[in-house]
């Protein structure tokens, strides 16, 4: 099985195993395998230690005292002896040190063969063999029989035992040199060993059977709130927006549960919207289509009723139609993200006048009225297709929910590097808790009419995206029962 395809449960199991094994194996390497290793180690570093410290203490008056608190263990003992073999001072006892019985002229070939090792030699006894580590003293063949301590047993009977021998010279204040022997007794481990090892052996079994009780309760509080998430996920791709996450167990699942809800809930009013939107379309749609086709039915089968009136009124619905096919490519665009923009310098006055000029046209059998204000022309860097559609779609939503009075201003205003843009009708105006909402994406609010004469809900979305491609700064003032001013603001270009 591949790893990708492993449960949560599963890795996290594999994982706290691989690591049990692990502190396991480690373990037992140290405790068992290389245990003689680590407890020689320390011994050899004890002794050093209770050697260099004699040297430096050699010719201090307090010297007894600190070769007492060395020796008081019971298993050490320590011999200091001069070149000729004769011992200066003698503390401690035990049975296996290695000097016992050693008379003065094997003494003085000791001291003569540290010398020659530059001044310190360490020396391991094992039963009727001695057992050097590297650099001891190798003596001469015919030293066995000067001295046969070399040779001859050092414990009794059957007995296997250890002992550990260090010898270093010290230089005393009148310049004579003497031999420090520190004799440490190493208690065998065999025993040890075996013991250790039958209690790893049912710590680890312990211990590893306690181990996967942990990874599987591991699992289950990491993997039960995500499994739990994946379910309600599936339940949200069917299409299910009203799914709740409820994420517990730690940190991370409770931001992702809120993530998710919180997309749940955008989903759920994107999907309302699109109903809305496809009720809307349709319902636009076919009101333009019927009365086309019922005027070029009344114009082709009825005599007298090819007028010019029936034939600006199929212009109209067809341009009504435009409109709405328009918004919905646009809003495709803008979705897709391959809108760009064009921009060139351009009089935005007239071309301002030149689209409510058409605008005007469109709804002057209305009753419409669109006043366009501005002192001077205002030349700007922009896109002037989509500013064009901009003040299209912004006069757009003035005429639907301008009110009784049927009015629109269009205000142009020029500082001194900017030109603002008003947008005014004279209607309900919009609530506050509404102002957000306007920019939305499928938001289609009710004129004062009943429903707007051309409204998708995609016209804001479409001016927003288009001032934010520009950088344009923009937005709406509005006082419930007196209407709103959609207004946006662009650099001017004077060059």
């Amino acid at each position: 099985m591949r790893w990708g395809r492993i449960s949560v449960k599963g890795k996290i199991f594999f994982c706290l195993a691989i690591f049990s094994i692990c502190i396991l194996l480690v373990l037992w390497l140290l405790q068992t395998v290389f245990l003689d290793e680590f407890y020689q180690m320390i011994k050899e570093n004890e002794v050093r230690g209770y050697s260099q410290a004699i040297v430096e203490n050699i010719d201090d008056p307090a010297l007894d005292e600190l070769l007492n608190r060395i020796t008081e263990s019971g298993d050490i003992c320590v011999h200091l002896i001069w070149p000729d073999g004769t011992q200066q001072r003698e503390n401690g006892r035990f049975r296996y040190c290695s000097l016992q019985g050693m008379d003065e002229p094997a003494r003085a070939a000791l001291f003569q063969s540290v010398k020659d090792k530059d001044g310190s030699k360490m020396m391991y006894f094992e039963g009727i063999e001695e057992k050097q580590i590297p650099g001891p003293y190798v003596p001469e063949p015919d030293a066995a029989q000067k001295h046969p301590w070399l040779k001859k047993p050092i414990f009794s009977g059957d007995q296997i035992q250890q002992s550990l021998s260090y010898f270093q010279l010290a230089l005393c204040l009148d310049g004579r040199e003497m031999l420090v022997n520190i004799n440490a007794r190493i208690t065998p481990l065999n025993a040890t060993v075996s013991t250790l090892r039958i209690q790893i052996f049912c710590i680890g079994t312990l211990f590893f059977v306690l181990a996967g009780m942990l990874a599987i309760l591991m699992s289950r509080f990491v993997a039960k709130p995500i499994e739990d998430i994946n379910r309600s996920s599936k339940e949200l791709a069917r299409g299910n927006y009203e799914v709740y996450f409820n994420g517990r167990g730690y940190r991370e699942i409770a931001e992702l549960s809120d993530t998710l809800n919180v997309t749940a809930k955008a989903l759920q009013q994107v999907e309302r919207l699109r109903q809305e939107l496809v009720a809307n379309v349709s319902h636009d749609l076919r009101t333009p289509l019927t009365m086309i086709i019922g005027y070029a039915e009344a114009m082709r089968d009825i005599p007298g009723e090819n007028t010019t009136e029936n034939i600006q009124i199929i212009i109209d619905e067809a341009q009504r139609l435009s409109f709405l096919v328009n918004d919905i490519l646009d809003i495709s665009q803008i979705e897709a993200g391959v809108r760009r923009m064009d921009k060139s310098r351009f009089n935005l006055t007239e071309s301002i006048r030149d689209s409510l000029s058409r605008y005007q046209k469109l709804v002057e059998q209305q009753g419409y009225t669109i006043v366009f204000e501005a002192q001077e022309d205002a030349w700007v860097l922009a896109d002037q297709v989509k500013i064009d559609q901009v003040i299209y779609n912004l006069t757009g939503n003035a005429i639907c929910f301008t009110g009784d009075e049927k009015k629109v201003t269009v205000r142009q205003q020029i500082t001194a590097s900017e030109v603002r843009i008003d947008v005014i009708d004279y209607g309900d105006g919009i609530r506050p808790e509404g102002i957000d909402s306007i920019w939305k994406r499928y938001y289609s609010k009710a004129s004062s009419k009943g429903r707007a004469a051309m409204g998708t809900g995609l016209g804001l979305s479409i001016v927003e995206e288009i001032l934010r491609l520009h950088g344009a700064a923009f937005g709406v003032d509005s006082v419930s029962g007196k209407g709103s001013d959609f207004w946006f603001i662009l650099p001017l270009d004077r060059a």
